[in-house]
């Protein structure tokens, strides 16, 4: 007779079936939500510079600029570019940063000396448009200050 019920049950899943679906599950979850944080820390990792105090230009062809990152993500100032616009509407570049740090670090701020082509010192006019150009691909544009 017990044999006859045993027979009789059918569609029922065994038990190893059950406890693999319910792994695989398990598994899919942690994935699915691995990649919803993954995503989401790489997205809101950015940088964020802004110009502290008034970028000046010197007749030797000196840019001094200090900036902020106010951003999640650091930002390569080694290599950096200026790009500033002349009366003429022409690029006037300035390179070579030097100044502390290399790397700016979220919340760090550091002071910087761009090196530029000194003849064109009066072809700049004050209030210029600037651009900052780093390695990194971020751009920042301000303006220019004369003493």
């Amino acid at each position: 007779m017990m044999s006859l019920m045993l027979k009789r049950r059918k569609g029922a899943l065994p038990p190893v079936v059950t406890v693999l679906i319910v792994v695989a599950a398990v598994v899919a979850t942690a994935l699915v939500a691995w990649f919803l944080y993954a995503s989401t820390a790489r997205a809101t990792r950015t940088a964020m510079l802004s110009v502290v105090g008034v970028p000046t230009l010197y007749a030797d062809g000196s840019l001094y600029v200090t900036l902020k990152n106010d951003g999640t993500a650091p930002v390569n100032m080694s290599g950096a570019t200026i790009v500033v616009q002349d009366v003429n509407k022409n690029p006037v570049t300035f390179g070579n940063p030097s100044g502390d740090p290399a790397i700016l670090n979220p919340g760090q701020s550091g002071s910087y000396v761009f090196k530029g082509n000194a003849t064109k010192f009066n072809d700049i006019p004050d209030g210029a448009l600037a651009t900052l150009q780093t390695p990194d691909g971020y751009q920042l544009s301000f303006a220019v200050a004369k003493p």
